[in-house]
C-alpha cells in the first residue's frame, strides 16, 4: 500500500516543524500542490508506524506553534499499486493529551 500525508495550515512554523520531523524520519517532503492552501506533503514508507508518528507530531507542533489543534487539516491518501482508485481521508485533531507513560501492570 502506498501512503501520502498532506498537512495544510496557515502556520509556517507548524509546517516547518512537521516537514523537519518527516525529513528526520527519512521521508521526502515537498510543498503541497493545492493552490488555495499552504501545506507540506510526504510519501510514507510501507508497513511501519510513520503515519502515527507524523500525526502525533502535527498535534505536538500545533501546540508548540500556538495553533488551535482543529486548524491544521491532515489529508491521508492511500492506494494499492495497480488499483484503479485511491482513498483520501481528511483528519483534524479533536483531542490531544500528553501524559506520563506508566507501563502495563504498574
Amino acid at each position: 500500500m502506498m501512503v501520502r500525508l498532506m498537512v495544510f495550515s496557515e502556520s509556517e512554523l507548524l509546517l516547518r516543524l512537521v516537514g523537519d520531523f518527516a525529513r528526520g524520519l527519512g521521508c521526502p517532503v515537498n510543498p503541497t500542490l493545492a493552490p488555495l492552501a499552504r501545506g507540506v506533503q510526504t510519501e510514507l514508507p510501507d508497513g511501519d508506524d510513520t503515519l502515527l508518528e507524523l500525526l502525533n507530531h502535527v498535534a505536538l507542533s500545533a501546540t508548540k506553534a500556538g495553533v488551535d489543534l482543529s486548524e491544521p487539516l491532515c489529508r491521508v491518501m492511500y492506494w494499492h499499486p495497480g488499483a484503479s482508485a485511491e482513498v483520501a481521508i481528511g483528519l483534524r485533531v479533536a483531542e490531544f493529551n500528553l501524559n506520563k507513560h506508566s507501563p502495563a501492570g504498574a
